[in-house]
C-alpha cells in the first residue's frame, strides 16, 4: 500500500479484488482569506476501478451526500467534502477544484481543466479549518475499493472480479506485469482454473484474490502472491503460459 507517501512521481498501486488501501498524496493547496481550505488529492490506483465501497477518515467510515459533503460522523458535517474519481480514460478535471484554485499562481497549485488525471483513481478531499472537527490535525484518508476490471477469456468480457486466475491472467498480459500477448497465454487453462476458483464450498467461492501491490514490486513476488490465493501452479510450455488452481483430481 502507498499509505502515508506523497509525491508526484511515485509507483502506481494496482488493486485486485476488494481491499482497504491507503493512497498517495499527490496534491495539496490552500485557499481562503486565512487559508481556511485545504485541497488534497489522494491517488489510490493507476487504473480504472469498479467502486469505492467505503471511505475512511482515520478509522471512521464516513457518509457522503450527493454533492460530496460528509454528513457523518456529525463533527465533519460542513468541514469535509469528498469527490470520487474512478480512473476512467475520459474523466475530466474537477470543476470545483478548478474554480476554487483559479486565483492561485501556478507555482502555488492552481488546478486547471488540463489536470484530468485520466487512468488514475483518486479522491479529491477539501478540508475546512475547524478546531473541533480536527482536534488531532488533518485525518488520514483510506478506502475500501473494488479494484481493477479484468478480462475473462471464457465470456470475452472485461469486468470486476476477485477470481485469482483472471487476476493472474491480467497481470500476465499487462504492461506493468509480464506484458505477454494473448497468443502466448493458454486460455483453456485459465478458464479451467477460473471455474475451480468459482466453485462453491460451504456457500463461498473456493478461492478469491483481494489485495494490492505497487508497480515496482518484483514480478516473481507478485506472481507468487497471486498463485498463493488459489494454491496454484504457473508454468511456460510449448510456447504458452499455463496455470492451474488447486483442486482434488481422481487418481
Amino acid at each position: 500500500s502507498l499509505a502515508g507517501e506523497s509525491g508526484s512521481a511515485l509507483d502506481h498501486q494496482i488493486i485486485y479484488g476488494r481491499a482497504r488501501v491507503g493512497g498517495v498524496r499527490v496534491y495539496d493547496a490552500s485557499t481562503g482569506g486565512n487559508n481556511d481550505f485545504l485541497h488534497r488529492i489522494m491517488a489510490f490506483a493507476g487504473h480504472e476501478i469498479e467502486s469505492y465501497d467505503q471511505i475512511y477518515l482515520n478509522d471512521e467510515v464516513v457518509t457522503i451526500d450527493g454533492s460530496g459533503n460528509v454528513t457523518s460522523p456529525a463533527r465533519y458535517n460542513g468541514f469535509v467534502r469528498i469527490k470520487r474519481y474512478f480512473g476512467t480514460t475520459t474523466q475530466t478535471a474537477d470543476a470545483d477544484l478548478v474554480s476554487e484554485t483559479s486565483g492561485l499562481p501556478v507555482s502555488e497549485g492552481r488546478w486547471t481543466t488540463a489536470h484530468r488525471l485520466q487512468g488514475i483513481a483518486y479522491l479529491y478531499v477539501r478540508f475546512k479549518y475547524g478546531q473541533d472537527a480536527f482536534p488531532n490535525g488533518v485525518p488520514a484518508v483510506s478506502a475500501t475499493i473494488k479494484g481493477k476490471k479484468v478480462y475473462n477469456p471464457d465470456t470475452a468480457t472485461t469486468a470486476w472480479s476477485d477470481n485469482p486466475a483472471l487476476c493472474l491472467r491480467d497481470y500476465l498480459s499487462s504492461a506493468y506485469g509480464l506484458a505477454q500477448p494473448d497468443n502466448r497465454i493458454e486460455d483453456t487453462s485459465v478458464t479451467t482454473a477460473a471455474d475451480i476458483c468459482d466453485e462453491l464450498v460451504n456457500g463461498s467461492k473456493r478461492y478469491t484474490c483481494n489485495g494490492s501491490f505497487v508497480t515496482s514490486s518484483a514480478p516473481n513476488q507478485v506472481v507468487s502472491d497471486l498463485l498463493t490465493s488459489m494454491g496454484g501452479l504457473f508454468w511456460y510450455s510449448q510456447g504458452k503460459w499455463r496455470m492451474k488452481a488447486a483442486a482434488y483430481v481422481t487418481p
